[in-house]
């Protein structure tokens, strides 16, 4: 019995095994594109690709009451809104750095 086989016999091995992996790959893919799929129709019902869902998107972000393109405006200036709103707020919270501080030090 010969234990150790000749090259050409670990080459198929090889190429099968590499087969059977691009296989999964290739299932797992599929299984994923579905899922994403389905998410983007529950999250934009209309929408036929991605690229029509972030149109849709900025379409009801430019609609939203005065809030221009940017969502987070409406909310306070999260995500950054105009240049002033965030000056005027990011003094407004180095004073209460500042303020609480010196409230640490007295103590």
């Amino acid at each position: 019995m010969e234990i150790f086989l000749d090259m050409s016999t670990w080459t198929i091995v090889s190429w099968v095994f590499v087969g059977l992996l691009t296989g999964v790959n290739i299932f797992i893919f599929i299984k994923l594109k579905k899922v994403s799929e389905q998410m983007l129709k529950m999250a934009f019902p209309g929408a036929k690709n991605m690229n029509e869902a972030i149109g849709n998107l900025q379409k009801m972000m430019g609609g939203a009451g005065g809030a221009g393109a940017n969502p987070f405006a409406a909310m306070g200036g999260m995500g950054g809104g105009k240049a002033g709103v965030n000056q005027s707020q990011l003094s407004q919270a180095m004073r209460m750095l500042q303020e609480s501080q010196k409230r640490a030090g007295r103590k």
